[in-house]
């Protein structure tokens, strides 16, 4: 039962005003005496997890210790305050009953139902105030505008947004009258304005906000949230205020709304005009023309014409619309299509009749339409951009872009003239119609008899009931009489009866339904709300049972608009360029850390590229590779790959690392791609990866914010990082080949002889960096690990992880298995600038060891070799190489020491281990005249062709 509050209580609370200071601004404000009246009220807590009020501890926990509904909340964790024209706290009443039944708070209050009085709460102890003092910003609280009322993170968000304009102001504004003289009906109506921009709220700031492990008083600090309160605020008072216009004309003239989406089809930004009777149409015709921009690739803003509406042709215009069909109305000849596109049929200087395209005048389902406007000049457009409708687009807007004279804004209310009963696309794959049992989501009831039992359920694992929002189950009983008990997931971690009300079976224009009224808590405590509208029915419609709204006759609804001159400003400044700028957004990178926090780091980070649903189709397969940036790290390689089938493998280095048939990739309803690592575990590591920006070259770069928990021995470690990937097509590395020096076989030399200092520039200008990630070799990368050469897949680069006896170095092998073979010891070291250097090893002796004619055993001499990386696929490395032998320099022409071979190639990395053991073939006396050099690094590849033969 609701409490309704005795009209003869203005004088005294009026009374109270001036006692305790009312506005006057007086330092010290003393606590006045209270009117004698005590209310029951009813208190839903709904709470998120893990947001910290006041006193709590700043740690992380993974789980906060107290939450919605928690049974442990006293009477002490609550207080019921009255504020002054000041936003100050002027008085406290005093709790005089508290009791919890049914998981609610049984509060009996000593006050009326005021918009000044505020229940607050702190979740660890008795909230902490001073009277003359601002209302807190660490508390949570809801005003005593009605007997059932639910406190919850929007109310709070709501409740401060109307207290900060009261402070900002010095008085209670268009509220004024209903502080000062507080009638029953003015005040549940100032507690639907808090509802309904609680409910606004919850779509346009609370899903950029991560809430877990957060401390309310700097939730409310951050810039998001303080932008946004003020600018609602700003501009729910300039629609309540503004002036009553001649709708004629505007509509003659024409006016625009203004839309926008991001999902994970992608985003777009929407503009439609709408005028009737101008003077581009024919007499007497409506016409809506939609523009609109669907991002892709880099493109800037620009609007394009995508469906015009004309009233005077028929219906067969939108066949050329996908998703013409918005929903269905019931009529006398039963359902019908809606189009949302209105025909006008009656216009006059205040109000205009409209109906929609697929209606007719006679179908008795007419709509009229009145209009205030609102001059916008020097107004916020953001301020007039955050609505639930259009609240993607402020990226694209400057911060602090304002409109200039002629803008104008319209705030349209319309209301039915008869009852409106309306169904989303009745096919069976409708998310907000189509309805099916909690337990089996994916089939929908057939029959509305199915959905009623004859008992109340023991426990939410048992109810029979369907999903109203995510959070909100509804269960239908009759037993006698016909009730609903509506089921909260209170806090997100525990269903309980919140409410329970009254459904009816009734037959409308021939139709079999179950009607029935959420309770305006429901309403509060959903998540999103789908229905603009109470009043709710259910109805079979091929062949499943849909849920459905009723608009009633005269109930007033609203919309807002522009003229034309505040949308071509509007779009003189939408841009992408006011996007942040591509790059690493270090902006909340932390350790420890939670999935909520990392969502307020990808808000502060994002501009408009997401992951999409065809987006990561696309990258299927794709290598996507990362350079570490870390000082200790630098230029290792982490590489992911996502496969058809859901699993991903992962490369550290160009190593396959072991697992992949247990890792498992999703992209999730935020836009989040989840990379779990053994999904054989139900405690796995895992990582969430959000896109933030892109970067559409033929070689895509992505920039990321991620969020991982690790298990390190049954402690999770949880971080927030970012990184950026590029994305390469499997097989399309090339060998930067330019300036490279050839080889003259017939003289056994480089063809064109180049010098170190021309390798060192054309290596550097062969590198492929990108965003100051350059690819290299790495210690990690290269010890213990063997190179193979993509032109020579018999050739062998084995890099032992073992010191060498010569300081700085590491021992290696060189091997070739073609020709005569060569097993040729090397010592090998990485450079600062992560070249790779090898020489030959052999003793001095070994290399000028001669036949018994004098001619040498190893005819190539002392070489040295140095390999830089050009590019990465994360698999394979590109790589150029500059190589210089000391015969060299006593051949014909001769080359100095400076000089030697420029060359290219593809190599990849393998185990060392895995490298096969060559056996050379070498000749025990002097080759002929004439005769190929034997096993010489310069003749690997040759058919061995020794004389005399090899050893036997």
């Amino acid at each position: 039962m609701r409490a309704y509050l005795m009209i003869g209580l203005s004088l005294l609370w009026a009374g109270l005003l001036s006692a305790c200071g009312g506005g006057n601004g007086e330092a010290g404000i003393k606590p006045a005496e209270l009117p004698p009246i005590q209310t029951k009220f009813t208190v839903t807590v709904d709470l998120p997890a893990g947001l910290n009020t006041a006193q709590q501890s700043n740690h992380w926990q993974l789980i906060s210790k107290a939450y919605a509904a928690t049974p442990t909340l006293l009477q002490d964790n609550f207080a019921v305050l009255f504020l002054n024209s000041q936003g100050k706290v002027m008085a406290q009443a005093d709790i005089t009953n508290f009791q919890q039944e049914d998981g609610n708070y049984l509060i009996t209050v000593r006050s009326p139902l005021l918009l000044q009085g505020v229940l607050v709460l702190d979740l660890d102890g008795a909230p902490q105030f001073a009277i003359g003092d601002r209302l807190p910003e660490d508390l949570f609280m809801t005003p005593l505008t009605d007997t059932e009322i639910a406190l919850s993170l929007k109310t709070t968000l709501a409740y401060q947004a109307l207290v900060n304009r009261v402070v900002k102001d010095g008085n209670w504004g268009i509220f004024s009258e209903t502080v000062s003289n507080p009638g029953n009906l003015d005040v549940r109506n100032a507690g639907d304005f808090i509802n309904e921009l609680a409910d606004e709220l919850s779509v346009t700031l609370i899903p950029k906000l991560g809430l877990n492990g957060v401390n309310l008083s700097t939730l409310m600090s951050l810039r998001v949230v303080t932008d946004i309160l003020e600018g609602v605020m700003t501009r729910k008072y300039t629609e309540l205020t503004a002036q009553k216009d001649t709708i004629q004309t505007i509509f003659n003239a024409g006016f625009w709304r203004l839309r926008s989406q991001s999902s994970l089809e992608g985003s777009k930004l929407e503009a439609d005009m709408m005028d009737f009777n101008s003077p581009d149409t024919a007499t007497n015709e409506t016409r809506q023309i939609d523009w609109q921009w669907q991002k892709n690739g880099e493109s800037d803003v620009s609007l394009t014409e995508a469906f015009t509406y004309l009233s005077e042709q028929p219906l067969v215009q939108f066949d050329q619309k996908e998703d013409a069909i918005q929903g269905q109305i019931l009529t006398a000849s039963g359902w019908k299509d809606l189009y949302e596109y209105f025909k006008v049929l009656i216009s006059s200087s205040s109000t205009v009749i409209v109906t929609d395209a697929g209606l007719e005048e006679g179908d008795d389902r007419n709509i009229m339409i009145r209009v205030n406007s609102y001059a916008l000049s020097g107004q916020n457009m953001h301020d007039f951009l955050t609505t639930k409708e259009n609240h993607f687009m402020t990226r694209y807007v400057p911060g602090d872009a304002t409109f200039t004279d002629g803008a104008m804004g319209y705030y349209f209310t319309w209301s039915p003239d008869t009852t409106r009963m309306l169904l989303c696309k009745t096919n069976v794959s409708g998310d907000d119609c189509t309805i099916a049992p909690k337990d089996n989501p994916t089939v929908p009831y057939t029959v509305l008899e199915d959905l009623v039992s004859v008992e109340d359920a023991g426990s939410f694992e048992q109810v029979n009931g369907y999903h109203l929002t995510d959070n909100v189950v509804l269960e239908f009983i009759f037993n006698t009489t016909h009730r609903i008990n509506y089921w909260v997931n209170v806090g997100g971690n525990d269903w309980m009866k919140v409410e329970t009300g009254i459904w009816s079976p009734v037959t409308t224009q021939g139709k079999q339904m179950f009607q029935f009224a959420i309770p305006d808590v429901i309403q509060q405590l959903a998540n999103r709300y789908p229905f603009k509208t109470p009043y709710l029915f259910l109805v079979v419609d091929q062949g499943a049972v849909h849920q459905g709204e009723a608009v009633l006759k005269d109930d007033d609804f609203h919309f807002a608009g522009f003229n034309n001159a505040a949308k071509e400003q509007i779009y003189a400044v939408t841009s992408r360029a006011n996007l942040p700028p591509f790059g690493d957004c270090v902006f909340g990178d932390t350790t420890p850390a939670t999935e909520d926090q990392f969502l307020n780091a990808v808000t502060e980070c994002g501009g408009d590229d997401r992951f999409t649903t065809d987006g990561v189709n696309a990258m299927v397969n794709q290598h996507l590779v990362q350079i570490s940036t870390e000082a200790d790290n630098l230029g290792e390689l982490e590489t992911v790959i996502l496969k058809s089938d859901n699993t991903w493998e992962y490369y550290v280095n160009t190593a396959l690392q072991p697992g992949t048939a247990n890792r498992q990739w999703q992209l999730n309803e935020n836009g989040f791609l989840r990379l779990t690592e053994d999904t054989s575990n139900a405690f796995s590591d895992y990582q969430l990866w959000a896109m933030t920006h892109k970067k559409n070259e033929a070689r895509p770069i992505l920039a990321v914010k991620t969020f991982s928990q690790t298990d390190l021995g049954g402690a999770n470690e949880t971080d927030i990082s970012h990184l950026m990937t590029k994305q390469y097509a499997p097989n399309t590395l090339v060998a930067c080949t330019a300036n490279d020096s050839g080889w003259n076989s017939s003289t056994q030399m480089p063809s064109s002889a180049k010098t170190k200092t021309e390798f060192e520039n054309q290596s550097a200008s062969c590198v492929v960096s990108w965003e100051n990630r350059t690819p290299r070799f790495t210690q990690n990368m290269l010890a213990g690990k063997a190179l193979v050469f993509s032109s020579n897949a018999s050739r062998h680069l084995v890099l032992n992880n073992q010191a060498d006896s010569q300081a700085g170095f590491n021992t290696g092998i060189y091997r070739d298995s073609n020709g005569c073979g060569f097993n040729i010891p090397i010592r090998w070291k990485l450079e600062a600038d992560g070249t790779l250097y090898y020489e030959n090893a052999m003793a001095q002796a070994e290399i000028d060891a001669t036949f018994s004619n004098g001619a040498k055993k190893f005819p190539t001499g002392d070489f040295q070799e140095w390999l830089k990386v050009s590019d990465t696929d994360g698999r394979t490395l590109t790589i150029k190489g500059f190589n210089h032998f000391t015969r060299w320099e006593s051949a014909s022409p001769a080359l100095s020491a400076d000089q030697g071979e420029m060359w290219s190639d593809t190599v990849t990395l393998i185990p060392a281990g895995d490298a096969p053991a060559v056996t050379e073939q070498t000749p025990t006396d002097p080759p002929q005249p004439g005769s190929p050099f034997p096993g010489t690094v310069l003749r690997d590849g040759l058919t061995c062709n020794l004389t005399p033969p090899a050893t036997p």
